[in-house]
């Protein structure tokens, strides 16, 4: 009886075991096949069998790695640990678990594991953009919100729900890619666990202010399939639609190609391959460009960075399309690039999950300057802890919809966005550079980097403009009798209203006006480096008045030879004058006069304030300067008469305001 019993308990831990192997064998399978949802399932009920300990590590693994691509950070997370507690062996597995933590929400917990991996290897670029993260993060918590968000609950269903376009022509209409339940003739997806998407259309009702219910599009009819689609995108004429849909391989991951359909004769033509995305890498998101010159797209097509990529292809017309071009390095990385768009003024936004960023997909803007891309992370509630995907702009407005499985959404949810106008104030006043009087009723041109120009008057020397936010301001002042002058202010990167005051000073073109702080050598002409900083605001001041012929000239005291006086003050005249011409100022605009010790300084007003023992009016000539008394004062005298200035010889016309 006792053998017998061995017999059927070794028989029934045998079975077991080759269940559970079985099970761990399907659930690999999926997992290859990109299965995540169907792997996962199958992975958790492994993990609960089987008793072999050395083979829970990689089921964790495989489990963390399952529920990242499904976007749900929180489990991530707890596999990851688990993968590594029970003696997991990866080089990733610790950076992973730090940016599934990220993606959590809990930076305070991934700060230590970026820290540590860092100490490894300081060149490890994963790690330190995690750390670039958490300081961003911290920073974002300080600043106020610039955009409000709203859930679309409408729109919204207890599926994935993913905005793909505002529809060119029809403002209030958008599409969408969803995986709710009322889709007929579609399966379950084993990657999402949902049945496979397809393309649904919105719109906003102006009267009942609310959006539609989402309606399977019918037109073009080919658009949906019984398999997966992915996203879409018409051109600005709606004459063609590039799509990308998930095409089923036998025992294989599917793979997403782009296809296209366009419009003759009222009629949509049958959806075509777009050639070069049959090579056997996925492509997903396109998007056609304001002008349908150009498609954006992703793919993890080879010559990339690393995972999905942005890459263009250029539209040149009868369906076909130029071969592909990477977005180059600046955009991407070695981690996963998607859901391109480009604004009509060449602002480009995508989603990445290795830029910098608060966790999981954020929304990154690119502009170019000087031929590269200058990335920045748009900042929250545009994105979150979680996957925020596939924004979609009004025009050039700062308003439009994004997709987001933050904190409150029913997995992928869809949000609408827009930037509350912010009251920016510039309160003005002009004065006479030399009197410090006020010069009333002047010409005024406030012009912004937004494309924006104002033409204003003051009023008894003061003026108000109102200013738009992120943007950079030049505030002109022309005035006769005076060089044109500017003042440069800038609302970019401000969170709250704010009010400006500058105080213009322009400069009168009947008087020869001081350079403070230029300063040579004793007896020699050579310029100290201190002094060229002086001669920046010159340079400015040159470029404004482009007609403008000034003369530079050079005093010395009363003390010393007159001839070696004279000869000095020529060359330091000319060092200034050479110093201008290499800064760009031309020639014919300048001109050097040297006027030794002949020509003492007039006190000026304001030079009479700010030495109460000289009198406005006077000439600081030997007897003046003798009869100040005490050495010290004389001296300061004698500075005083050791000087640069420049003068109008001629001023040109004063740049009018049409």
């Amino acid at each position: 009886m006792k053998i017998k019993f061995l017999v059927v308990l070794l028989v029934g831990l045998l079975n077991t075991a080759c269940s559970v192997n079985k099970l761990i064998s399907e659930a690999n399978s999926s997992f290859a096949r990109k299965e995540y949802f169907m792997a996962s399932e199958k992975l958790k009920l492994a993990s609960q069998k089987v008793k072999d300990k050395t083979q829970k590590p990689a089921l964790y693994f495989n489990l963390g790695e399952s529920y990242r691509q499904m976007g749900d950070y929180t489990k991530a997370a707890i596999w990851y640990r688990n993968a590594i507690r029970s003696g997991y062996k990866d080089s990733n597995v610790e950076l992973l678990y730090a940016d599934a933590l990220r993606g959590a929400g809990k930076p305070d917990e991934a700060k230590p594991i970026y820290l540590a991996e860092l100490k490894k290897d300081p060149k490890n670029t994963w790690a330190s953009n995690g750390m670039e993260s958490i300081r961003k993060i911290e920073e974002w918590k300080s600043i106020p919100a610039l955009y409000l968000i709203e859930n679309l609950k409408a729109v919204n269903s207890v599926a994935n729900d993913l905005v793909v376009q505002i529809i060119p022509g029809k403002k209030q209409t958008i599409c969408l890619r969803s995986s709710r339940e009322d889709i007929p003739d579609k399966k379950t997806n084993p990657v999402t666990g949902q049945k496979y998407s397809g393309f649904f259309t919105s719109t906003f009702d102006s009267i009942k202010q609310k959006w539609s219910i989402p309606t399977l599009i019918k037109d073009p009819n080919t658009l949906n399939s019984p398999d997966e689609e992915l996203s879409l995108n018409f051109d600005p004429s709606s004459q063609l639609i590039v799509f990308a849909r998930a095409v089923p391989q036998d025992q294989k991951p599917a793979i997403s190609q782009l296809f296209f359909l366009q419009k003759k004769d009222g009629q949509w033509t049958k959806p075509a391959l777009v050639s070069f995305s049959g090579d056997g890498a996925d492509y997903i998101s396109p998007m056609i460009t304001a002008d349908g010159k150009t498609l954006w797209f992703a793919s993890n097509r080879t010559g990339g960075k690393g995972g999905f990529d942005i890459w263009k292809s250029n539209l040149t017309g009868q369906g076909t399309f130029s071969e592909p071009e990477n977005a180059g390095d600046e955009i991407n990385t070695s981690g996963n690039e998607v859901y391109p768009f480009e604004k009509p003024n060449g602002y480009f936004y995508f989603s990445s999950d290795f830029h910098p960023g608060m966790g999981g997909y954020d929304i990154l803007q690119a502009q170019k300057s000087g031929g590269k891309w200058q990335i920045e992370q748009l900042p929250p509630p545009l994105n979150s802890a979680g996957d925020d995907l596939s924004i979609q702009f009004y025009g050039n407005q700062e308003k439009g919809f994004f997709t987001s499985n933050r904190k409150g959404s029913h997995g992928m949810d869809v949000y609408s966005f827009y930037l509350p106008p912010k009251l920016f104030q510039c309160f003005g006043k002009i004065h006479d550079s030399e009197s410090d009087s006020i010069l009333p009723d002047v010409n005024i041109r406030v012009v912004g980097s937004d494309g924006s120009s104002q033409k204003i008057r003051s009023v008894n020397g003061r003026f108000q403009a109102a200013l738009n936010p992120e943007s950079d301001y030049a505030i002109v002042v022309f005035a006769n009798g005076y060089l044109n002058a500017q003042a440069k202010i800038s609302t970019r990167g401000l969170h709250e209203a704010k009010e400006f005051e500058v105080d213009i000073k322009s400069i009168p073109t009947n008087k020869s006006i001081r350079i403070d702080n230029i300063n040579y050598e004793v007896g020699k002409w050579e310029m100290l480096p201190q002094s060229k900083a002086s001669l920046e605001k010159l340079i400015e001041l040159l470029k404004l008045n482009p007609e403008a012929i000034i003369e530079i000239s050079s005093h010395t005291d009363d003390t010393g030879e007159e001839k070696f006086n004279q000869d000095l003050s020529e060359k330091r005249a000319a060092a200034v004058v050479q110093y201008l011409n290499e800064k760009g100022i031309p020639g014919k605009n300048l001109e050097s006069r040297g006027y030794g010790k002949s020509s003492p300084l007039k006190v000026s007003q304001k030079l009479a304030k700010q030495y109460d023992f000289l009198h406005d009016g006077e000439y600081l000539n030997p007897a003046t300067i003798e009869n100040l008394g005490s050495e010290n004062l004389k001296e300061i005298a004698r500075g005083l008469n050791r000087r640069t200035e420049f003068r109008v010889v001629r001023q040109g016309s004063v740049t009018d305001l049409k």
